[in-house]
């Protein structure tokens, strides 16, 4: 099976490259020239652009930042649908809304190409040691046909139900996190006040009822607020708390914590 990987930032790149290391021929594209060199090391096939991975590729895996990145790369100039020889699927791995990815997914298929929205979770530590886990959205059938891959980048991969319910699943994860991660900064903010050392209280918590995965990993939780950057992952927990909100709305689901936890944990 040929594969196509487009996207290699902090979560894509190591994905991208646990693909080669298990054997996948792959054809990857990225603005960065960095990570393509990397890449090539290593076995893969530098593309000129998403058109010519997509020429090269069974299956396609899209992992960039936005919604408006996804469509460029999909369906814009010199994009995936533009190919010479098209693909028989593509996953959008980036999170994006769940509308958006069945708007995208009619499009795919108007030129005969499979689609699943497939959302990961786990930040760049797990994408490096293949412990994602990966939320997919899509025909059985499909999904079936593309597990091995899928499998190879998470060890925790769920059919969600159809095309949609992997970002629906992927948002209300960071939905929890984002809250997660406001309780944790006023606990910190208290330990500190009541002079006493953060560390050993975060240690206690990881064996007590309070513990969460932000616990478990303050360091570097706390360090996304600290050394915020445009951009970077607590930037893209906000673009994908947006879209939340946006959901709640349209669903008419009070989101009153997320929407307070967003304020909170920004300033």
């Amino acid at each position: 099976m040929k594969l196509g990987f487009i996207g290699l930032g902090e979560m894509g790149l190591p994905m991208a490259e646990n693909l080669v290391k298990n054997g996948y021929a792959l054809t990857v594209f990225d603005l960065a020239p960095e990570p393509l060199q990397r890449l090539k090391s290593i076995g893969a096939t530098i593309a000129s652009g998403p058109d010519e991975v997509a020429a090269r590729s069974d299956f396609l895996m899209v992992i960039v930042r936005t919604t408006e990145q996804v469509r460029q790369v999909l369906f814009g100039a010199g994009g995936v649908v533009t190919a010479a020889d098209l693909p028989e699927a593509v996953a959008v791995m980036s999170t994006i809304s769940p509308m958006d990815a069945v708007e995208m997914a009619a499009q795919a298929g108007e030129k005969g190409i499979g689609f699943m929205d497939a959302p990961v979770s786990g930040a760049q530590q797990r994408a490096e040691s293949g412990e994602l886990t990966v939320m997919v959205g899509g025909p059985e059938e499909l999904y079936g046909r593309f597990l091995p891959v899928f499998e190879v980048l998470g060890c925790h991969v769920f059919h969600i139900g159809d095309v949609g319910a992997g970002q629906y699943a992927k948002l209300i994860n960071n939905m929890l996190l984002l809250v997660n991660m406001c309780a944790a900064h006023e606990a910190v903010s208290l330990t500190r006040a009541a002079g006493m050392d953060p560390k050993v209280v975060l240690d206690l918590i990881r064996v007590s009822t309070g513990q969460s995965w932000v616990v478990d990993n303050w360091e570097t939780v706390a360090g996304w607020k600290q050394d915020y950057r445009p951009g970077e992952t607590l930037d893209i927990i906000y673009k994908d708390i947006d879209i939340t909100l946006k959901l709640g709305e349209k669903k008419k689901v009070p989101l009153h914590l997320s929407a307070l936890a967003k304020q909170l944990v920004r300033y």
